[in-house]
């Protein structure tokens, strides 16, 4: 029933404080982050309705959802390049 800023205002909320989740290969471990996501977006739609929120600055939020949106895709795409290999380094333990 929320209208879109209350929308807005729990995809921000949840992506602030899921932003820096990161696939590890380990199918065990996903069923749990998507917990923890799911959670998340509980989290981020209970603080919007008690006026809280995270602002732009904090962190990877920006003004506007769309682009936090794009923040967490960039950090996806780019900043997690060498994650990637790092995790995969880790994984075959080179």
């Amino acid at each position: 029933g929320g209208d879109y800023r209350c929308i807005a205002h729990t995809i921000v909320n949840s992506l602030a404080i899921t932003s820096g989740i990161i696939c590890d290969g380990a199918k065990s471990s996903c069923a749990a982050k998507i917990a923890a996501s799911v959670d998340a977006g509980i989290l981020g739609y209970q603080m919007y309705l008690e006026g809280q929120e995270f602002k732009d600055g904090d962190g990877i939020v920006v003004k506007g959802v769309e682009n936090t949106i794009k923040n967490v895709a960039r950090l996806g795409k780019i900043g997690m390049k060498e994650t990637d290999k790092e995790i995969i380094k880790i994984m075959t333990d080179c």
